[in-house]
């Protein structure tokens, strides 16, 4: 625990490396509208590419039968080489097990390779200078919990003075539009992730990816979060649950916007 949980501030001079993690899929083919092309356009009206910023972007693509709708990455790929990359399968997933895949993936990553991951969902938009925000809200407070979100559409309290993070109830986490970990995390969903109760109560990925933690650090009670909230959910894929035209989504009420910066970078208390 002590490997993950510090009261260290990393100094924002300090460069770190970061993993964009994104499970996707041809929402055409599960009755829903394929906004993934959206997703990447705000990416680049962010400046996320422009960014001097260490990272990559992995997309996880579950298998689909028609993989045309990623086409549109081409472009990206040229014009920003070394940047996008899709981990492609043969086999067919759906959300769970697509997101497995994905742990399995990173979980043989050399840990020196990567600070933080970033799990993104395939259908959100992000707030001006998103990576330059989301870095300097991780260096100061990435630190001080199991895991972090810079999505929150759940209940989260302010913490004393400070005005950039909340606390949120662990329990209480849902949607993984942006959640912030560790490398050091991963073993701890993928041994729980097909566990009995999970797999009893159909358990969506974020809420596996809560609960297999818990179990190994049930104690932990808070998570820190960000507020103003740096992303929000499109809740238009959420259409796909169970392969029906009907809508499951959720969206947080503090989403600062897609063209606001909040300037995190420059005065963050």
């Amino acid at each position: 625990m002590n490997k993950i949980i510090t009261n260290k501030i990393i100094l924002q001079e300090n460069p770190l490396k970061y993993l964009i993690v994104i499970p996707c899929v041809n929402r055409e083919e599960r009755n829903a509208i394929n906004v993934i092309q959206q997703t990447f356009e705000g990416f680049d009206k962010s400046g996320l590419f422009q960014s001097n910023i260490d990272f990559k972007i992995l997309l996880f693509e579950s298998g689909s039968n028609d993989k045309s709708y990623l086409n549109f990455l081409i472009t990206y790929q040229e014009k920003y080489p070394n940047k996008i990359f899709v981990i492609h399968s043969n086999l067919k997933h759906n959300g769970n097990s697509n997101t497995y895949r994905m742990f399995m993936y990173l979980h043989k990553i050399p840990k020196s390779q990567v600070d933080f991951i970033i799990w993104m969902d395939d259908d959100v938009f992000v707030c001006n200078k998103f990576i330059e925000n989301a870095d300097a809200w991780i260096k100061k407070y990435a630190n001080f919990s199991m895991f972090s979100s810079l999505y929150v559409p759940y209940k989260s309290y302010p913490i004393n003075k400070f005005t950039n993070i909340h606390h949120a109830r662990t329990q209480d986490f849902y949607g993984t539009c942006c959640t912030v970990f560790k490398p050091e995390i991963i073993k701890y969903p993928l041994v729980q992730w097909h566990h009995k109760h999970h797999e009893m109560f159909q358990f969506n990925p974020d809420v596996r990816f809560r609960e297999s933690i818990r179990k190994y650090f049930f104690h932990v009670q808070k998570i820190c979060v960000c507020y103003p909230s740096l992303v929000q959910h499109m809740n238009i894929g959420s259409s796909i649950y169970k392969n029906k035209q009907q809508n499951k989504g959720h969206k947080c009420t503090n989403f600062i916007g897609t063209t606001i910066d909040p300037k995190f970078y420059e005065n963050l208390n």
